[in-house]
C-alpha cells in the first residue's frame, strides 16, 4: 500500500468518525493499535466493531469478511462503512444484528445510507449513547 493510499484511508477514517460522533452521540476515534493486530478501525461504539474503507474500487465481499473476522475476534457486531470519491458514505450491516428475531442466522447483509446505519446502531445502544 502506497503512502498516498494510507493517507487517503486515514483521512477517510477521520471524516467518517467525525460523522459517527455527530450522529451517534458517542465520541468515535481511530483505533491506533489496529495495525498491530488490534482489530477494527474503531471500538468506541459499545457492542460494535467498525471497519472503514475509503477506496475507489469496491471489494465488498473481502471487506465484509475482514470486518466479520475482526468483530468475531472482539465478540462485537460488525459494521462496514465505505465511500468512493464524490459519493456518500454507505454501510453494510448484517440483518441478524438488526432484527435477530426475524433473521436468526448471520449472513443476510444489507446496505444502508450512513444516516440509516446510525439509526440502527443508535437504537441498539439504548440508553448507552
Amino acid at each position: 500500500m502506497s503512502a498516498s493510499q494510507r493517507n487517503k484511508g486515514s483521512r477517510g477514517e477521520r471524516e467518517l468518525f467525525a460523522l459517527l460522533t455527530e450522529q451517534l452521540g458517542v465520541t468515535v476515534t481511530r483505533n491506533l493499535t489496529q495495525t498491530r493486530g488490534g482489530g477494527a478501525d474503531a471500538l468506541d461504539v459499545p457492542g460494535w466493531a467498525i471497519e472503514c474503507k475509503r477506496c475507489e474500487a469496491l471489494s465488498l465481499a473481502s471487506w465484509w469478511s475482514q470486518t466479520q473476522r475482526q468483530a468475531d475476534d472482539l465478540s462485537r457486531k460488525p459494521a462496514l462503512f465505505y465511500r468512493q470519491s464524490r459519493k456518500p458514505w454507505r454501510a453494510v450491516l448484517d440483518l441478524h444484528h438488526i432484527a435477530p428475531g426475524v433473521f436468526t442466522a448471520p449472513g443476510s447483509l444489507c446496505e444502508l445510507a450512513l444516516s440509516d446505519a446510525c439509526t440502527v446502531i443508535r437504537e441498539s445502544l439504548g440508553g448507552e449513547a
